[in-house]
C-alpha cells in the first residue's frame, strides 16, 4: 500500500492534467468546417443537419508540422494573391522566365501565379485542363480553385452530360454558321487526287508556309501524307487542315497555273476546297471541341480569306477564332503549365498569328484592337528553324542570332506588338512632354531591336529574306509616322496644318513606296497573293491629308506620284478588293486634287527629284512653314469632312 502522501501527489498531478487539457472544445465537424459550435451534446449544428456529433478526446492534440503549416500558409497566400489580382486585373509587365519540369500530364496542370516582378504581380494563370486532343483554360476564381483542389473533377469538365441515349448529339449545333446546310456534307468527294494533293503541299511549302509558320513541318508532313493516302482514316480536324492547305496553295497560284493543275478555273477549285474545309470543321465540331490542328486549319484559311472577301465576315470569323484560342488558353504561355517545348512553341506561333490577323482585319474596317496588354503573357516564338526542335526534347532550344525560318514571322509579330504599345501609350493619361518622351524611346528601342535581331541578317537577293527586310522597313516607317503625328494631337485645324512637317510626309512616302515594291517586285511574285492585301490605309490617309492642308509643300510632286501609283495598284481589277474603307480614301484624293487645282499648282517634278528621301531634307519636327498651310475656309473645311486629326476623318490611326 502506497503512502498517503504519494497518493495525494499523484491525484494532484492527474487533476492538473485534466484541468490543462479537458477544456471546452468545438465538435470535430464544426471545427473542420470552421463554424461556431455551441459545444452541446449533440451540438445545434450537427442536430440541424442530422449527423453524428463527436468531440475530441481529453488528450493533447498533435502539434502541426512546421513544414506542413508553412506549405499551407504559402498555398493560402497564393490563393489570396490570385484573388487580389483577379479583382484588380491591371496591365502587368512581362513575367519573369523560370525553369520548369516539362513532363506531360494526363489531366490538368495548375501553376501558382504569384510570380513577383518588382512591385507588380503577374496576372492569374488559371488552370489548363488537358484531354487527349485538346486543352481547356479555366480562370474563374472559385471554379478554378475547386478544380485545383479536387483533381478527380478535372476530367469531368470535358465529359458530356449523361443521356438516356449514348449516341445522342446536341439538337442545336452550328450547322450553317460556317457551312451551308443545304449542300451535301460528304467531304471525301471534295478531295483532290493524290498527285494533285502532293503538288499542292509543295506549293504550300514554297508560297505560304514561309510567310505563316503555324505548322511544325517535320511533325506535320508525315501526318499530311498519311491523310493524303487515306483521308477516311484521318481525323476530321486533320482533314480540315488538309483542305485549308489546298485552299491556301490555290490562293497563291495564278489563274493559268490553277487551270494547268486542275483543268478548271481557279474560282471553282477554291469553292470546292472551301466547302471541304467547312464540312470538315463542322464534322469535327470545331466550335464545341476545338483542337490545335483545327485552329491551325482555320488560321491558314482566314489568312487567305482576305484575298477573296473584304467584307465584315472576315472580322466576325476572326473573332470566333480568337475566342476559341482563349478557350484553349493560348493567351497564356505554355511554359507556365509545364507543357513540352514543342507544344509551347506551336501554341505561341498560333497565338501571334491569330492576334496579328485580328489587327490587320480590324484595320480593314477602321476598328482598333489595341492589342491585349496584360491580358496575355504568351512569349514570342523562338527564332529557330523547325529542325531545331522536336517532340522528344525536354529543354527548349535558344533563339539564333541569324536568319531562320521564323524570322519573317517574328518581324511581323514584334512590329505588330510595338504598334499596339504605341497605340495604347498615345491615349494614356500623361502630360504631353512625358508621353512624347515615352513614345520616342519606344520608337528608338523598337527600331534598334528589329534591325539588330532580324533585318541585319536578311539577304536582299533571296526572295523570302528580301520580303522580311521590306516588310520590316514598311512597319518601322508606319510606326515612325504614327509617333510624329502625336505632336499634332489636340491642336486646332490651322495649328495642325502649320505644324505638319515635310519630314513626316517624306517618311510616309518612303514607306508607301516600299510597300508598293512588296506588291510589284518580280522576285517576290510567289508572295504577291498576300502582299496585295496589305493596303496602306494609314500612310495614304496621312499623305492625302498633308496634301490638302499643305498643297504647296516642296515634295508634293513626289507625294502625288506615290499616291497615284498606289491607287492604280489597289484598283487593278485583278487585285483583291480593298473594301468599303477605300471609298473614304477616294474622297480624300478628290478633295486634295480639287485643292491643288484651285491654287493652279502645276503638276511638275522640277522642284524636287523623285528619289528624294528624309535624309536630304532637314527641319524641326514641330514648325515647318515651307509650303504655306492653307486656311480652312479656303479649303472648304466647313463641309461634312472634319480635318482635325482626332476626329472621325481618321477613324483608325493604327497602321
Amino acid at each position: 500500500m502506497e503512502p498517503p502522501a504519494q497518493q495525494t501527489g499523484d491525484r494532484s498531478r492527474q487533476q492538473l492534467v485534466a484541468r490543462r487539457y479537458d477544456v471546452e472544445r468545438s465538435c470535430l465537424r464544426c471545427h473542420e468546417r470552421k463554424v461556431r459550435c455551441n459545444r452541446a451534446m449533440p451540438c445545434s449544428t450537427c442536430l440541424r443537419i442530422n449527423v453524428p456529433c463527436q468531440y475530441p478526446g481529453p488528450g493533447r492534440t498533435k502539434r502541426r508540422s512546421k513544414i506542413s503549416s508553412t506549405g499551407r500558409v504559402r498555398t493560402r497566400l497564393g490563393v489570396s494573391e490570385r484573388a487580389v489580382t483577379a479583382t484588380n486585373h491591371t496591365d502587368s509587365p512581362d513575367i519573369t522566365t523560370r525553369s520548369s519540369s516539362l513532363s506531360s500530364q494526363p489531366c490538368g496542370t495548375y501553376i501558382n501565379t504569384s510570380v513577383s516582378t518588382g512591385d507588380h504581380t503577374a496576372p492569374t494563370e488559371g488552370l489548363l485542363v488537358k484531354d487527349s486532343t485538346s486543352t481547356r483554360y479555366v480562370n474563374e476564381l472559385l471554379f478554378s480553385r475547386v478544380l485545383e483542389k479536387e483533381s478527380e473533377l478535372q476530367s469531368a469538365i470535358n465529359t458530356p452530360a449523361s443521356t438516356n441515349n449514348s449516341e445522342a448529339s446536341p439538337m442545336i449545333g452550328f450547322d450553317g454558321l460556317i457551312s451551308n446546310p443545304q449542300l451535301a456534307a460528304d467531304a471525301f468527294s471534295l478531295f483532290p487526287s493524290r498527285g494533285q494533293a502532293a503538288h499542292l503541299w509543295q506549293i504550300f511549302l514554297n508560297n505560304v508556309d514561309v510567310l505563316l509558320k503555324v505548322l511544325h513541318i517535320p511533325t506535320t508532313q508525315p501526318a499530311v501524307f498519311a491523310a493524303i493516302n487515306n483521308p477516311k482514316a484521318a481525323s476530321k480536324d486533320l482533314n480540315a487542315l488538309l483542305f485549308s492547305i489546298y485552299f491556301a496553295a490555290v490562293t497563291s497560284l495564278r489563274q493559268a497555273d490553277s487551270h494547268i493543275i486542275f483543268g478548271e478555273d481557279r474560282q471553282s477549285v477554291l469553292k470546292r476546297f472551301q466547302r471541304g474545309l467547312e464540312v470538315s470543321l463542322h464534322s469535327a465540331e470545331f466550335l464545341d471541341s476545338p483542337t490545335i490542328v483545327s485552329l491551325q486549319a482555320i488560321s491558314i484559311y482566314l489568312l487567305c480569306y482576305r484575298n477573296h472577301n473584304c467584307g465584315r465576315s472576315g472580322w466576325t470569323l476572326n473573332g470566333i477564332l480568337l475566342r476559341t484560342a482563349q478557350w484553349m488558353g493560348l493567351h497564356r504561355d505554355g511554359e507556365r503549365f509545364n507543357l513540352p517545348p514543342l507544344e509551347c512553341e506551336i501554341r505561341r506561333r498560333l497565338w501571334y498569328q491569330i492576334i496579328g490577323c485580328d489587327a490587320r482585319v480590324g484595320e480593314d474596317h477602321a476598328l482598333s484592337t489595341n492589342g491585349f496588354g496584360g491580358f496575355s503573357n504568351t512569349k514570342l516564338p523562338l527564332n529557330i528553324d523547325d529542325r531545331d526542335i522536336s517532340p522528344n526534347m525536354d529543354v527548349a532550344p535558344t533563339s539564333k542570332p541569324e536568319w531562320t525560318e521564323m524570322t519573317m514571322f517574328l518581324v511581323a509579330a514584334e512590329m505588330n506588338q510595338a504598334i499596339q504599345q504605341v497605340s495604347r501609350l498615345s491615349v494614356a493619361v500623361l502630360n504631353g512632354d512625358d508621353k512624347m518622351t515615352s513614345l520616342e524611346q519606344l520608337l528608338e528601342t523598337t527600331t534598334a531591336r528589329i534591325k539588330d535581331r532580324y533585318l541585319q541578317h536578311c539577304d536582299p537577293n533571296i526572295p523570302i529574306q528580301k520580303s522580311a527586310l521590306l516588310l520590316g522597313q514598311v512597319l518601322m516607317g508606319k510606326l515612325n509616322v504614327f509617333v510624329r503625328q502625336q505632336y499634332l494631337r489636340g491642336l486646332s485645324t490651322e495649328e495642325s496644318a502649320s505644324r505638319a512637317t515635310e519630314q513626316t510626309l517624306l517618311l510616309a512616302c518612303d514607306a508607301i513606296e516600299i510597300g508598293n515594291e512588296l506588291k510589284t517586285d518580280e522576285l517576290l511574285s510567289n508572295f504577291h497573293w498576300l502582299f496585295s492585301t496589305f493596303t496602306q490605309y494609314h500612310l495614304l490617309t496621312y499623305t492625302l491629308w498633308h496634301l490638302c492642308v499643305r498643297p504647296g509643300v516642296h515634295c508634293a510632286d513626289r507625294a502625288w506620284q506615290v499616291v497615284d501609283k498606289s491607287f492604280n495598284l489597289v484598283e487593278d481589277p485583278s487585285w483583291p478588293s480593298p473594301g468599303l474603307k477605300w471609298n473614304v480614301l477616294r474622297k480624300l484624293r478628290e478633295k486634295a486634287l480639287d485643292i491643288r487645282c484651285s491654287f493652279s499648282i502645276p503638276f511638275t517634278s522640277a522642284r524636287i527629284p523623285n528619289n528624294l528621301t528624309v535624309a536630304e531634307i532637314t527641319g524641326p519636327r514641330g514648325d515647318d512653314l515651307r509650303g504655306g498651310a492653307m486656311p480652312s475656309s479656303i479649303m472648304g473645311f466647313e463641309d461634312a469632312m472634319d480635318w482635325n486629326l482626332d476626329s472621325i476623318c481618321f477613324p483608325d490611326w493604327n497602321p
